[in-house]
């Protein structure tokens, strides 16, 4: 995808959808942020949300305006990262300052750590999408969106799973 392309077979369905995974990682940051004690995590996961529903916005406007508003589209390619990286470097700072028992013993237990690594496979599924599929084709569009769902509902999960274990929500 380019500057210049505008995805002719998208559908408002399809951009209101993408943003059901958006939704489900932002709910699942506020979790974890709040069983880490970390403000860097909650301030990546508020980026990663931004750029996230920045991109729905980008196909809100492909399907009711017809245009391809490129800023919308490329900076994904930068607040995701940026975003991802404030979390890692918010979890590692709060694994070196709290006491992390708990959580790891909260992350273990069998349901969490099933819907982490579930969670882990879905984002596996995302980047073969990526590297596989054509962003501007529709069907491969529905593909990736139903994938990060199921990732980011099973990240969910593993979070209101931790959270409930350690009495946080």
């Amino acid at each position: 995808m380019d500057k210049n392309t505008v995805p002719q077979d998208y559908t408002l369905g399809l951009a209101l959808f993408d943003a059901v995974p958006v939704l489900l990682f932002g709910m699942a940051c506020l979790i974890l942020s709040k069983v880490t004690c970390s403000l860097l995590i909650l301030i990546g996961g508020i980026v990663c949300f931004a750029a996230g529903m920045l991109k729905v916005l980008w196909k809100i406007i492909v399907v009711v305006g017809k245009k391809n508003i490129w800023p919308l589209f490329v900076q994904m390619r930068i607040g995701m990262p940026a975003g991802f990286t404030l979390m890692i470097i918010g979890f590692v700072i709060s694994c070196f300052r709290n006491d992390m028992t708990a959580f790891w013993n909260a992350v273990l237990r069998p349901v969490p750590a099933v819907f982490l690594i579930l969670s882990v496979i879905g984002m596996a599924g995302m980047i073969v999408c990526a590297s596989k599929l054509d962003s501007s084709d529709a069907r491969a569009n529905w593909i990736e969106q139903w994938c990060n769902t199921a990732a980011q509902g099973a990240f969910l999960i593993a979070m209101l799973s931790v959270g409930s274990f350690l009495s946080v929500i």
